[in-house]
């Protein structure tokens, strides 16, 4: 891989939320990038955040749908109340592609075996991460433009950024530079 992933971290605690993460800056239009470019990149995501241990050969028209997907999953996650029923179509289509596993307790999965398969099993991801507690953690980073979410698992609820030595040191920073101008 080459350097188009330098300044991208697994923050998000999950493989749906490093997924929105893949756009950089995304509410500071002048700053914003999508790091899923193009199907190559996206192939590239795939193994860098554990969701398969090979590249997938990825057409134009999946890359489409993951980002189409992407969009809709911060939407769900960042409005109040969420609108979950944007997700029912993506998770109706992630169902007649899933398989059953063969244990208890139930579980729906979408194994990777070609990159056709890569948006259902991302819906059947972000439909685990949302029926599981973890919900009430999920945060957008409080950082000016920023728009990364991830999972506090702080104790208190208390993360307030993406990352500490990123977000969170601009923050110090600048809290610091008005202190010293007063």
């Amino acid at each position: 891989m080459d350097g188009h992933w330098e300044g991208y971290d697994s923050i998000g605690g999950s493989v749906p939320l490093d997924l929105v993460n893949t756009v950089s800056w995304r509410r500071d239009p002048a700053r914003r990038e999508d790091r899923l470019s193009d199907p190559e990149r996206l192939s590239e995501w795939v193994v860098l955040v554990g969701a398969g241990s090979e590249r997938l050969e990825i057409s134009e028209d999946v890359l489409e749908a993951v980002k189409a997907f992407r969009e809709t999953l911060y939407r769900v996650l960042v409005s109040d109340p969420p609108d979950v029923t944007a997700l029912r179509k993506t998770l109706l289509a992630a169902y007649r592609h899933a398989e059953l596993a063969p244990s208890l307790p139930l579980r729906w999965t979408v194994p990777l075996k070609d990159g056709a398969a890569l948006p259902h099993f991302l819906a059947l991801s972000a439909e685990d991460l949302l029926r599981s507690g973890d919900r009430e953690r999920i945060r957008e980073c409080e950082g000016p433009g920023c728009g990364w979410v991830f999972t506090d698992h702080t104790r208190n609820r208390s993360r307030r950024w993406c990352s500490s030595s990123d977000c969170g040191n601009r923050a110090r920073a600048k809290r610091h530079y008005d202190k010293s101008r007063n």
